[in-house]
């Protein structure tokens, strides 16, 4: 399952950029995020079980299977536990291709490949420093003129982030589609290195909380997508304390 998450900062008047997205990598569907109440923001416990006709209750749906859009409302954590619910175990909608909006993803979905989205000016840069180093490619949109010194900002926390200065309403260049391309088929691949090492080392699907972080040490992947992982292969996380997971 490939998952990605758009993340927007600064003010970009126009934010359907899975509209765009679309267009140029087929087989996504898209998951608008709509939440109608925010919680406070915090690290996603995914050991907590909730069944899922529970969540449905609390969230107004409308899809078209036809259609690549699917729009969910409701309350933001009910919002984050139906998303992978929907992705993983409810055959009739699980997708295999999906591209989160209308969330802040690096917060709301963690285990998801983060797009950042970013117009400049930014008011705090502070405040953003976090994104940049949790992101696996950064977007300037229609920004060349104030981007020099930015990106060199950027490159002295991530010297090696995938940095584009884009027309995006325009459309996608092809060295940023290129750039995507490879970090779909790393992201699989790491999805796909972590079930190899759960089916081995885990065949009772089980696993400690520090196991699982020696495991993703390891692998060098992030404790998210281990976690997340765990949840698509059906592997229990006990003993966790850390809310990492």
């Amino acid at each position: 399952m490939l998952a990605v998450a758009l993340n927007y900062i600064g003010e970009i008047k126009e934010k359907g950029f899975s509209s765009i997205f679309v267009k140029h990598f087929n087989d996504f569907k898209v998951i608008k995020i709509s939440p109608y109440e925010e919680l406070e923001k915090g690290r996603l416990q995914l050991c907590q079980p909730v069944e899922y006709e529970e969540l449905i209750k609390n969230i107004q749906q409308s899809w078209d299977s036809s259609q690549t859009v699917l729009e969910l409302r409701g309350l933001r954590d009910k919002l984050q536990r139906a998303v992978r619910q929907i992705c993983f175990f409810d055959e009739e909608k699980k997708f295999e291709r999906i591209i989160l909006e209308g969330s802040e993803g690096i917060i709301d979905f963690p285990w998801a490949l983060q797009i950042i989205m970013l117009q400049l000016p930014l008011p705090a840069w502070e405040q953003n420093e976090e994104w940049i180093r949790n992101a696996d490619v950064i977007i300037l949109n229609n920004s060349e003129r104030d981007s020099r010194d930015f990106i060199a900002q950027i490159k002295l926390i991530r010297p090696d982030l995938p940095v584009f200065t884009e027309e995006v309403l325009e459309g996608l260049s092809k060295d940023l589609k290129d750039t995507l391309d490879a970090l779909f088929v790393s992201y699989l691949k790491n999805r796909n290195a972590i079930k190899a090492m759960l089916e081995e080392k885990l065949p009772e699907q089980v696993i400690r909380c520090d196991q699982a972080h020696r495991m993703a040490a390891k692998l060098r992947v992030s404790l998210y997508l281990f976690g997340n992982v765990c949840d698509e292969c059906g592997v229990s996380i006990t003993r966790c304390s850390l809310g990492c997971f």
